[in-house]
């Protein structure tokens, strides 16, 4: 049978100096002897010199030649001394983990971006249009449809009753040429009977009805604000507004229903409380006047005024004037 050899790696190859002697065998062995020459150079005592001398020379014969467990003498003595000085105990220590929701969000920064000029504006505006819309969260998609519902009620109450729509001919239809018309006949003399003059009916006395009660007002009162409410991240967005709802003993209220209304009464924000009683407004309000009214079933809310002037709003702290038996009412 026909005997290959076994492949070796090439990086392993050491160059042959004098027979199997390496050159890093040499170079050890030659650092042996060195060291002995120079203790033998020194002025020192014979019974110190000479087992100086020794030492050395049998050292670099051991580093060259003698390996322990196919492994030279040098890694024996780098391991040695690594295990003399590395740690053999270590202490472990149990960190607290800090929960998801006292984690302070880093703030955003809002920079202002210089307007494009008006030669790359078309480009810019063309380029947008090619890009995929983002999707809305479902949050906001409940939020937009419960605003384009309420809108559309006050829209169709306040809808004029639609005109009939008069018909214009255009202007590219060809001129209307008349009919001709047989010739009419003379006028005669009108007999002029005299006219009956019937007596006026009586006058009516109108009545006047009873408006119908509206919604009951609430005491309004000013909203109070309190920085040092548990959020994970403060508002930073202008006319944001956040905030929780407590009762009396200062106690979570969870589903809580807030209505945001502006000036002229239109509710323009439906929010409710998480199990923590907090709320948030995910999108900034416009400036102005605003009405918020708190609606949960055994408590009773004063309706809150707070005016928006473009600025970051503190939290809103949100506390119940009392309870009541009576169920409230459905926004």
């Amino acid at each position: 049978m026909e005997q290959h050899p076994v492949p070796q790696h090439i990086s392993s190859y050491q160059f042959r100096l004098v027979g199997d002697m390496t050159i890093r065998q040499f170079g050890m062995l030659a650092g042996g002897c060195i060291a002995g020459l120079i203790f033998y150079a020194t002025p020192l005592a014979p019974y110190i010199k000479w087992p100086l001398i020794v030492f050395s020379i049998t050292l670099g014969a051991a580093l060259a030649f003698v390996p322990l467990q196919e492994r030279p003498l040098d890694k024996w003595i780098v391991a040695f001394i690594k295990a003399i000085f590395s740690p053999t105990q270590f202490a472990w220590k149990k960190q607290p983990k800090e929960l998801e929701i006292f984690k302070i969000a880093p703030q955003r920064k809002f920079f202002r971006k210089a307007p494009a000029p008006p030669a790359d504006r078309k480009q810019l505006t063309e380029y947008l249009a090619t890009l995929p819309a983002e999707p809305k969260s479902p949050l906001d998609q409940q939020e937009e449809s419960f605003i384009k519902k309420t809108v559309n009620m006050f829209q169709l109450a306040k809808m004029p009753s639609p005109q009939p729509a008069v018909s214009i001919p255009p202007s590219w239809a060809p001129p209307v040429q008349p009919i001709p018309q047989a010739p009419r006949p003379a006028p005669q003399p009108k007999v002029v009977q005299p006219i009956k003059v019937k007596p006026a009916p009586p006058k009516k006395e109108e009545v006047v009805l009873p408006e119908k009660p509206g919604r009951p007002k609430k005491p309004q009162v000013e909203a109070k604000f309190e920085p040092g409410l548990p959020f994970p991240a403060p508002p930073s967005q202008p006319n944001t507004l956040v905030g929780m709802v407590l009762d009396q003993e200062g106690k979570i209220i969870e589903g809580a229903i807030i209505e945001i209304r502006d000036s002229q009464d239109i509710p323009v924000r439906a929010l409710k409380t998480n199990k923590l009683g907090q709320f948030r407004s995910v999108t900034p309000l416009d400036n102005g006047q605003y009405e918020i009214e708190i609606e949960k079933e055994g408590y009773q809310f004063d309706i809150l005024k707070i005016k928006l002037k473009g600025e970051v709003v503190e939290p809103l702290a949100i506390r119940a004037k009392g309870k009541t038996s009576e169920p409230a009412q459905n926004i």
